[in-house]
């Protein structure tokens, strides 16, 4: 009788965990000010910096970073970008972006600098192709009290992408 109780309460208890929805890896985007951290994306089996663009509001005082995301051949993923990591540091005021599993890029560091030499938010970039663990990592060296707003963007009709918005002050 003893087993027969613990046996109609596990099957009490299935149906209301049924009923918890799983969670979205579409989150509202966040936005850092002074530091913080985030990360998106999924793991996959490598992944290609495929194009950076820029925009920028100048009224508004608002700059958008759009990090195209690849498959590992450079061409285009449907759903969501490989794995990121973006953190905001304080003193100085820097974003250090992370992309793992991304051993590639058809961004090199002089693009990079070409094209964010007249940025409202950034005052210098380096990037680094880490080899050892086939990563790729984008330091971004911000003006004083720039806040930050990361999101993805899942490919469909294009590739996968990561934004990043510079609200500077």
């Amino acid at each position: 009788m003893k087993y027969m109780g613990c046996l109609l309460s596990l099957l009490l208890a299935l149906p209301a965990v049924a009923a918890i929805p799983k969670k979205s890896n579409n989150a509202a985007p966040k936005i850092l000010s002074g530091k913080g951290e985030l990360y998106g994306g999924l793991a996959g089996s490598g992944f290609t910096l495929m194009d950076v663009r820029k925009t920028a509001d100048k009224g508004k005082r608002v700059e958008r970073i759009v990090f195209d995301v690849g498959d590992q051949n450079g061409g285009k993923i449907k759903g969501w970008p490989g794995y990121f990591h973006a953190e905001l540091k304080n003193k100085p005021q820097r974003l250090v972006l992370t992309f793992a599993q991304m051993p590639n890029s058809l961004v090199n560091e002089i693009a990079l600098s070409h094209r964010f030499k007249d940025s409202l938010a950034i005052r210098k970039t380096v990037m680094n192709l880490d080899p050892v663990d086939s990563s790729l990592n984008l330091t971004m060296d911000l003006k004083q009290n720039t806040k930050v707003r990361v999101y993805q963007v899942a490919g469909k009709k294009t590739t996968s992408k990561v934004v990043i918005d510079l609200l500077a002050e």
